[in-house]
């Protein structure tokens, strides 16, 4: 164990500057669809609503409108090379996909092709651009955290202490339309022993990568998460076709790796003491085993990344090791420490930035 200072796990790349993208859907120059404009933001098809998507051609063609997922897989086609008269046109979406099934809560964005090969796909000129927001507003009689997002974005927002542990993921690179946005919050830590907020060094990470133009974000499906989904019945459906971004985003575009696939998480990390019996606080003294793990869901996606396990003492960084394996066993020695009660926390940590936390407390007895 290499023992150096730990600070707050986060992607370092991603701080430190403010990008905002422009709110026009503009399409590539020189093609023939223009004015592409959504009739919402968000919608709630499990209610019913639909989204609209309006459009513009110069000429009359044959036209493909369809929808991707956030990892780019096909979940609709609206239109399948119908022919369109020049001029305006307006579709529809029901928030349902190929097999009709209501679509996972997720942000969904729209392309557009024609027979004569020009194309709108608003990942080749907007979205991607990443930010920090500094300002949070932490309510707690009503338990909720409030910021402001300039621009429809994927967000990520970590709680922690400053050179200390990360000690939550409230929210973990999930859509969130522009404007005010209000997440609920307890106020405590990943596994409800502590109240960060009155904890000196309290730190909130809130990062955030904008979402492309002519994207919707869908809400309301309690029935179907998007990782099951995706893992699942759209595991294998068609990708969208890799166009390269204009030079404009290209210069604007995040770091390679920052934002995880949509359907992955942070993973659920477990640690116990297989020594110490099933007690909720253990009672311990000069050593202790412990035995660190992840859910098995997320092994596979963790173990295609370099990570590494980071172990706190009372938020105090304690022990690492910088190329972890799973399940981590690890021999704790507690003659350092008084009698008394204490906290260990561990951070499984990739390399991507991927970061899970568990916490435990236990009893160090003297003999």
């Amino acid at each position: 164990m290499q023992q150096i200072p730990h600070k707050l796990a986060a992607p370092a790349a991603a701080l430190g500057f403010l990008v905002l993208a422009s709110p026009t859907l503009a399409a590539p120059p020189g093609v023939a669809v223009t004015d592409v404009a959504l009739s919402r933001t968000s919608f709630n098809p499990s209610q019913g609503e639909d989204v609209e998507i309006s459009y513009r051609l110069a000429a009359a063609d044959r036209v493909w409108l369809r929808v991707y997922d956030p990892d780019e897989g096909l979940v609709r086609v609206l239109v399948n090379g119908e022919k369109r008269a020049a001029g305006p046109h307006r579709e529809r979406w029901d928030g349902k996909d190929l097999e009709g099934r209501v679509v996972p809560d997720e942000a969904y964005l729209f392309t557009i092709e024609t027979a004569s090969g020009s194309f709108y796909d608003p990942t080749t000129s907007s979205g991607g651009v990443v930010g920090d927001l500094t300002a949070a507003k932490f309510d707690r009689t009503a338990g909720t955290v409030s910021y402001q997002l300039p621009a429809a974005a994927r967000v990520l927002i970590r709680l922690g202490l400053h050179n200390g542990p990360m000690l939550k993921t409230l929210v973990d690179w999930k859509p969130r339309p522009e404007g005010s946005v209000t997440e609920r919050w307890d106020g405590r830590d990943e596994n409800d022993l502590v109240d960060l907020r009155g904890r000196p060094g309290f730190n909130t990470l809130i990062t955030y990568v904008t979402l492309p133009d002519a994207t919707v974000i869908a809400f309301g499906n309690e029935s179907s998460a998007y990782r099951d989904y995706k893992l699942g019945p759209a595991k294998n459906r068609p990708r969208k076709p890799e166009r390269k971004a204009t030079p404009e985003l290209q210069a604007r575009l995040r770091p390679e790796g920052l934002v995880p696939p949509a359907w992955a998480r942070a993973p659920r990390v477990s640690m116990t003491f297989p020594q110490a019996g099933d007690a909720k606080i253990p009672a311990v003294k000069k050593e202790v085993a412990v035995r660190v793990d992840v859910d098995p869901a997320d092994r596979d996606y963790l173990f295609k990344d370099q990570f590494e396990v980071i172990f706190f003492v009372d938020n105090v960084f304690f022990a690492e090791a910088e190329r972890g394996h799973l399940p981590f066993n690890w021999k704790w020695e507690l003659q350092q420490f008084p009698p008394g009660e204490h906290i260990l926390t561990v951070n499984v940590s990739s390399f991507k930035g991927q970061v899970g936390v568990a916490s435990r407390k236990v009893q160090i007895i003297t003999e």
